[in-house]
């Protein structure tokens, strides 16, 4: 069981980032059509249902300017089906463009934890002020950990993992993206109704698409742009794919389909 303190710490760990671009994302974000910026890197939809899209969040945590998703392929991050955590960490909701009552989790082999249940909304949901501070959650996790959005209606009651083996399909419905600047600097989180002062030390953006795939159009997964839960965490991307966590999942979660791993 995970137990949540009120006091937060941060821990170092070492980071590789890859620059493999694997496989489950669908043809137009892996092969840059929404931004005609063709690099190799993937880009999600923007513009496609008001703000904020993923620049826009970023633009909210850094003061940045960014006008699209391809501002942040310098950003992108590949490998993020793992995650590791070596003591109590923080994570921020910054907004979403969903309509959907949608709950970020972790999940350690079979074993799933609930970490921030957020109702329907739409838009920012804070500035990281004192007067305005990100909804957020800190708990305690040791050990490598994948992250799970469950999807709570009305267009969706599905479960994605940030491992695509385990979604249906094998698609990704995460993206990750480096927010270093924000390393050292502080944010106000409200946790438990308390507001909370705290200083990240390994910043990164997380994006779930919330919608399977061809739920819109032929050939998109949901409506491509990876912005319908976002979310600022302070935990760094373990660099190589777990095999075992992956068949420890794959032998819980039967019927799901599965795929090679990315690199």
């Amino acid at each position: 069981m995970i137990k949540f303190k009120a006091i937060m710490t941060c821990v170092t760990i070492t980071f590789t980032a890859s620059t493999a671009f694997a496989t489950p994302f669908t043809n137009n974000v892996e092969n840059d059509v929404y931004s005609s910026i063709f690099n190799g890197i993937p880009t999600a939809s923007d513009g496609n249902d008001g703000v904020p899209d993923l620049h826009d969040a970023v633009n909210n945590i850094l003061g940045t300017s960014y006008l699209s998703n391809s501002d942040l392929d310098d950003r992108f991050v590949s490998a993020d089906e793992f995650f590791t955590g070596n003591g109590s960490h923080s994570i921020a909701l910054i907004g979403l463009t969903a309509g959907n009552s949608n709950t970020l989790g972790i999940y350690q082999g079979t074993t799933k934890t609930e970490v921030l249940p957020y109702g329907s909304y739409f838009g920012h949901t804070g500035d990281g002020s004192a007067t305005n501070p990100y909804p957020g959650s800190t708990f305690d996790v040791t050990g490598e950990f994948g992250w799970y959005l469950a999807a709570n209606g009305p267009y969706s009651f599905d479960t994605y993992y940030s491992e695509p083996s385990l979604n249906d399909g094998g698609w990704d419905h995460m993206m990750t993206f480096e927010i270093a600047e924000l390393n050292g600097q502080t944010r106000f989180l409200e946790i438990n109704q308390q507001l909370q002062e705290y200083t990240f030390g390994n910043a990164f953006l997380i994006g779930f698409e919330d919608l399977s795939y061809e739920f819109n159009q032929p050939g998109m997964l949901g409506d491509d742009d990876y912005d319908d839960m976002m979310y600022l965490v302070d935990f760094r991307p373990t660099p190589v794919s777990s095999p075992s966590m992956l068949a420890f999942m794959g032998f819980a979660l039967l019927g799901l389909v599965r795929r090679r791993n990315k690199i």
